[in-house]
């Protein structure tokens, strides 16, 4: 499948994997499982409770119906909304439902998807969301490119060069004095925009940079014209690092 690029708020692409065919077979699966054991549950717990009065058993089944289906019926939408993309296969399978334009899904996302799966999986046992998914490539049923949402895979796994931290020597001589006066947040859009080189042409890329460099140098007064636009932002993220950590406690 091809990566998919989510754009954040500051308009960097972030590069996640989708989710494969198998993955989300697998999800599918565990949670069809967990409906079976609730389903079976409920009625083990129902017959215990009106085993010897036939009249309620007759004349309120339908409790016990709805007890059944309207969770079944509901899960998917119920638990990927209160649970942010996950379900109990998705969570085990380490997949999400996210947003292609980098926000967080909302509701009226999660009820396209849960409605498109009726049809997709419901009525059709899964064969034209399979189709679908394989033809797509960026891990989108139906009802992901109506509502703008992908399954991908959760990028559980952070490394220090994914955080506003950098690895800093100890005999490091900073080259500003005025990193102290960005927060994390500017950190974070920096290292977003240095990572991003991948994504973009150089071109834009570069324009990135460049204006990234700008609203640092206009932030923080620091300005050093000997450095390329990223040598700048590098050296900013470093002298950062390097500042908090010889900040008393």
């Amino acid at each position: 499948m091809n990566r998919i690029s989510l754009e954040t708020s500051q308009h960097v692409l972030i590069n996640y994997e989708p989710a494969d065919i198998f993955e989300r077979i697998l999800a599918w699966f565990i949670d069809i499982m967990m409906l079976i054991a609730y389903s079976f549950i409920i009625n083990f717990i129902w017959d215990g409770v009106t085993a010897d009065d036939f009249t309620w058993q007759g004349d309120y089944g339908w409790i016990q119906f709805l007890i059944i289906t309207l969770p079944v019926f509901l899960y998917h939408l119920i638990i990927e909304t209160l649970w942010k993309g996950y379900s109990l296969g998705k969570k085990i399978m380490k997949i999400r439902v996210v947003k292609i334009d980098g926000s967080r899904p909302g509701l009226g996302s999660y009820i396209v998807r849960w409605l498109f799966r009726i049809f997709e999986i419901t009525l059709m046992g899964g064969v034209f969301a399979l189709i679908t998914i394989l033809i797509n490539g960026k891990g989108q049923r139906l009802g992901d490119i109506v509502a703008k949402t992908s399954v991908v895979r959760d990028r559980s796994k952070t490394k220090l060069s994914d955080t506003i931290f950098a690895d800093i020597d100890t005999d490091y001589t900073p080259h500003f004095s005025g990193a102290l006066d960005l927060t994390d947040k500017d950190i974070n859009i920096i290292k977003e925009v240095l990572g991003s080189r991948n994504t973009y042409d150089y071109n834009t890329w570069f324009v990135m940079v460049t204006k990234t460099r700008k609203a640092i140098e206009e932030k923080t007064g620091i300005i050093n014209p000997d450095m390329k636009g990223d040598e700048y932002l590098e050296a900013v993220i470093e002298d950062y690092n390097h500042q908090h950590a010889t900040q008393p406690a």
